[in-house]
């Protein structure tokens, strides 16, 4: 299990989450939205993700170990308006 913070540069809400390394991240962003925890409403908008560890956009169709997500790292979500 990976232990990650999200931060919602939207809204500036923290959420720290624990995931499975095999799981995609366009997954794990639609459970969190579904259940209230991250502000994402609409299939047309578009959802960037940021590693600072990385430093660089990651590929949300990908699994955290595919784009070498680590335990510990930050993950900023931006959600913009179609």
């Amino acid at each position: 299990m990976l232990t990650l913070t999200i931060v919602m540069m939207n809204s500036g809400s923290v959420l720290d989450i624990m995931v499975k390394p095999e799981q995609r991240i366009r997954e794990v962003l639609k459970v969190l939205a579904d259940n209230g925890q991250i502000s994402y409403t609409d299939e047309s908008q578009n959802i960037y993700t940021r590693s600072w560890r990385l430093g660089r956009l990651v590929n949300n169709g990908l699994t955290f170990k595919q784009v070498r997500i680590q335990s510990g790292d930050i993950l900023y979500i931006e959600v913009e308006a179609a």
